[in-house]
């Protein structure tokens, strides 16, 4: 009694984790060799790259399933408590996982002593650092309240619960307080990052609860809870486009050209959580799993475009305009350095563009790695907690 044993399928997880997390190791391990703006596709202009996309995906899955067990407890529904536990441990790795990112992308792990030792409350990223550290707390008693079957079990996952909504509100005012980013500065942003976490986190658990033959109750609960926070979300990011079509002006215009560019990418973003969301309400209401897993994969793929979306727009749109002295008029774009001083043409930009570089893409699978692990050896712990506690018990 005590000893942490693993299913079937908790081993596979944990062997395609370790693997991803190797892989992973190995890409930023090469990136590291020449420095991260030099082993990526990133300039000094374009610095937040594939790894920050992949910080927020994480964080977003981690927030979300949060708001699953917090939802669960909150209405009292007992016949979904045992997938409760569930929820919060993918809570719980996944947004440890998104620590994972923030580290990796700082390149010298050094600099989170900097990060510490000369916190910055009047900066968004310490608000996002404190809200995180906050959520991985309450996330770790939480489980251990739910382990042990504590009186109190309520109150944690509430807690928990508040502090992954404060994550995201958090994470949403990050990027739209960033004003020389017209595709970011919006205030529909943290609304936003908040649907997008209940459709992110209810679409991986959907895979989960298909995955581990969950009962057709517990797949059409998460299906109808997944369907509306889809629809909330493509509510949301079309109010947001007709905004900046409304807005007109030249920042506009440049958001909107950028957008044109990324049309592919964009429509991505909108399609597959449109069609998932179709097949949620017609063929997976029942919880038929084929048709949840489908949905489920869509929808995490339209997340991931999502992310995308939030870099390649922000830094495709020139931020700084000329204006004629003592006229509203526009003249034209403010070129920046790119950092690359080669020549005048390569040297200053309005915009830039970026594409990952191959030892970006393996890198992004650590974090996916430490999520994997973590979700697998949390799960196992609170198996030996419950053990721990029932043989302790006077019925035990």
């Amino acid at each position: 009694m005590g000893k942490m044993v693993l299913s079937g399928g908790e081993k596979l997880v944990l062997c395609i984790g370790v693997v991803a997390l190797i892989v992973g190791a190995v890409g930023w391990g090469m990136q590291l060799t020449g420095g991260l703006i030099a082993g990526s596709g990133m300039t000094n202009v374009f610095v937040w790259g594939l790894m920050i996309a992949v910080f927020a995906f994480m964080v977003g899955f981690g927030a979300g399933a949060q708001f699953v067990c917090s939802i669960i407890y909150l209405r009292g529904r007992d016949d979904l408590k045992p997938f409760a536990h569930v929820a919060a441990a993918v809570g719980l790795a996944c947004v440890a996982a998104a620590g994972v990112a923030i580290l990796a992308d700082l390149g010298a792990i050094r600099n989170i002593l900097a990060m510490i030792v000369g916190l910055n409350l009047r900066s968004p990223l310490a608000w996002d650092m404190v809200a995180m550290t906050l959520f991985l707390v309450l996330s770790v008693v939480q489980l251990v309240a739910i382990a042990r079957g504590s009186a109190r079990t309520r109150l944690w996952v509430l807690l928990a619960g508040a502090a992954a909504l404060l994550l995201q509100v958090v994470e949403g005012l990050l990027f739209s307080t960033q004003s020389a980013h017209a595709w970011w500065a919006t205030p529909i942003m943290p609304v936003d990052f908040v649907a997008v976490a209940f459709m992110s986190g209810s679409a991986l658990l959907l895979v989960i609860a298909a995955a581990r033959k969950e009962g057709p109750g517990t797949l059409a609960w998460l299906a109808r809870f997944c369907a509306i926070a889809i629809g909330v979300h493509l509510v949301l990011a079309v109010a947001d486009l007709a905004m900046v079509a409304i807005e007109g002006g030249p920042v506009a215009g440049g958001v909107l050209a950028a957008l044109a560019a990324n049309a592919p990418l964009y429509a991505t973003e909108l399609a597959l959580p449109l069609i998932a969301m179709a097949l949620l309400l017609t063929l997976g209401k029942g919880g038929k799993p084929t048709f949840c897993v489908l949905a489920g994969l869509l929808a995490i793929a339209g997340v991931f475009a999502h992310r995308l979306m939030l870099l390649f727009p922000a830094y495709n749109a020139p931020s700084l305009y000329l204006t004629l002295s003592g006229t509203d008029s526009v003249t034209g774009s403010f070129p920046i350095s790119t950092g690359r001083y080669v020549d005048w043409g390569s040297a200053f930009a309005s915009t830039t563009d970026y594409a990952p570089a191959f030892a970006e893409w393996l890198a992004a699978l650590l974090p996916v790695g430490v999520a994997a692990v973590a979700a697998v050896v949390i799960l196992a712990a609170i198996r030996v907690i419950r053990d721990r506690t029932s043989a302790r018990s006077p019925r035990g």
